[in-house]
């Protein structure tokens, strides 16, 4: 009964996947004359393939192209002006494996059931990889954490999955650097979807010396940069004082360079191989980090915006050159927008939206909805802090304690005047469409228990306490 069960689920997903082509598309036609968006012109679109760049735990506001001083990102920077920056956009979740279940589905943890490392992703949630592999697409994925590996399903609709573990000792670049450019180099020239997900900008905060000569400033103190030790100040065993923050700031910053001067040798690879002027680019994280604005270190935690403010970069086919977009938006809105981009018409169930109008159609503006952001974990238990945005305000909400703020950040983007008690009414509403939004849920299937070296690495990485 279970098999007959699952085989008409399957079924039905592909059937769904089928249906979300547009009428008298097909693969064959990607890269051709493709129906825009917008429903009253056409536009054409080249793109051949696409690949999504991940750099975990990279923090908007650290480059150089979201108003950042230090010259961190010189290749992304310049990557932004030959194409799109998308200046407001929230992750989800602070951590990476809901984030990227987000990223991969469309969907907020609360509807793909992704919230803890005893959840897979349900087999009735279609992914991005999914509907471009069913539009002829060969599709493949380098990613650098465990909580990417196949345990999640997230590797559903990838033709190649490979799994690079992390290491945190490492001050070199990782290894799917070297994977990227080796599957690049051996691609043979059918349209492709490529997901490349980096970690080294994760703590430790290692980088190569002629990295940390540039951005790191003489200090006397006990800051090393080690996810061990700043996980034993959560704990409470030391403090921490602004001079050791700036302090993990440059050493964060100098990886931050180190991966830039990845992207350059990945894009350079691209030009080489004359793919990167057929390629939709999408560079984007799953996250931020903390230095101590609000007294924690990591992420994952809290639901502010140094950690759920994300970059989102697009270059390409069909995108404007030196645009900037600053309409309030989501990751969950990627997948819907890149597929639309492709000649692919999103499932409606999506909770992300196609932004396409906003530079195809003159004085766009999107619906007014909320924005939403969850599954926090490493609290006293996981998924209690809550945040709903709406326009310029953002509300914060802990289910247990039932402590609220709200915060204004057009005129406090540093989260730090908390003016709740001035506008009851907008709280109330907020909390209202935030209800809402949790009552709708969806529960991953449950897994088995992590293994002894799971549960250590986890451990390590800082994402099991």
């Amino acid at each position: 009964m279970k098999g007959k069960q699952n085989s008409q689920r399957y079924q039905s997903r592909r059937e769904f996947l089928k249906n979300g082509l547009y009428a008298g598309l097909n693969a064959s036609l990607v890269g051709s004359l493709l129906l825009s968006s917008c429903g009253k012109k056409q536009t054409v679109r080249k793109a051949t393939n696409v690949i999504l760049i991940s750099i975990d735990t990279l923090c908007a506001d650290h480059l150089g192209c979201y108003g950042y001083k230090r010259p961190t990102t010189p290749t992304l920077d310049k990557f932004a002006s030959e194409g799109m920056l998308f200046e407001d956009v929230s992750s989800p979740s602070p951590w990476t494996l809901p984030a990227h279940a987000s990223l991969l589905t469309g969907l907020y943890p609360n509807r793909n059931g992704m919230k803890s490392h005893y959840n897979s992703l349900p087999d009735d949630i279609v992914t991005w990889a999914e509907i471009l592999r069913e539009h002829g697409y060969l599709t493949a994925a380098i990613v650098n954490a465990h909580n990417l590996s196949k345990r999640y399903g997230l590797d559903r609709g990838f033709d190649d999955f490979t799994y690079v573990k992390e290491s945190l000792k490492l001050a070199e670049p990782t290894k799917v650097e070297a994977k990227a450019h080796d599957w690049l180099s051996k691609h043979n020239g059918k349209p492709f979807f490529l997901f490349l997900h980096y970690y080294d900008v994760h703590s430790d905060y290692h980088s190569l010396p002629q990295y940390e000569e540039q951005f790191v400033q003489p200090y006397q103190g006990i800051i090393d940069g080690s996810t061990d030790q700043l996980l034993r100040f959560r704990k409470g065993m030391f403090s921490l004082n602004d001079n050791d923050a700036k302090h993990l700031i440059d050493l964060y910053d100098a990886g931050i360079r180190q991966m830039d001067d990845g992207m350059a040798r990945l894009f350079a690879l691209l030009e080489k191989k004359d793919m990167l002027d057929n390629t939709l680019i999408i560079v984007t994280s799953d996250h931020g980090e903390e230095f101590l604005e609000h007294g924690g270190v990591l992420h994952g935690r809290t639901q502010f915006q140094e950690v759920i403010h994300v970059p989102l970069l697009i270059r390409g086919p069909g995108i404007p050159h030196s645009k900037r977009l600053r309409h309030i938006t989501s990751l969950v809105d990627v997948m819907p927008t890149i597929l639309t981009l492709q000649g692919i018409r999103p499932p409606s169930s999506l909770d992300g939206i196609d932004l396409c109008s906003l530079w195809e159609k003159s004085n766009a503006q999107l619906p007014q909805r909320y924005i939403f952001a969850e599954a926090d974990h490493n609290n006293r238990i996981n998924d209690i802090k809550r945040a709903i945005r709406h326009l310029q305000y953002k509300l914060h909400y802990d289910r247990l304690s039932k402590e609220t703020q709200l915060y204004d950040l057009s005129n406090d983007p540093g989260e730090k005047i908390d003016i709740a008690h001035k506008h009851t009414q907008l709280v109330d509403s907020m909390h209202s469409s935030l209800k809402d939004f949790m009552n709708i849920r969806k529960t991953g299937r449950t897994l088995g228990p992590l293994s002894p070296e799971e549960i250590k690495s986890l451990k390590s990485l800082g994402y099991l306490q």
